[in-house]
């Protein structure tokens, strides 16, 4: 199994991942949650005509935007230590 993942044609596919990103996704605010999401899904164009805008785009980009604060609160607990699932309060009181 090792051997498929560190192959050519599966090293080229993750690097074609991010270098078939059109520019649109490339200059995108969450692009660190959703990296385009899957190539067979990005058969759509973007607002400036570019093709290769993965058709579930503007609902990655909703819900990245509603759960980042969420999320970077979560983050910042488990960096301090504290378990994120305890500190519901924490994140009613953020949200």
């Amino acid at each position: 199994m090792a051997d498929l993942v560190a192959s050519t044609r599966q090293r080229k596919f993750g690097l074609d991942k991010q270098s078939m990103l059109p520019k649109y996704c490339r200059e995108c605010d969450v692009l660190y949650a959703c990296n385009g999401g899957c190539p067979k899904d990005r058969f759509i164009l973007t607002p400036d005509g570019e093709p290769g805008l993965n058709y579930l785009c503007a609902g990655y980009k909703k819900f990245f935007q509603h759960a980042e604060k969420s999320m970077r609160l979560m983050a910042n607990l488990l960096e301090a230590k504290r378990a994120p699932g305890r500190d519901h309060a924490d994140l009613r009181a953020e949200g």
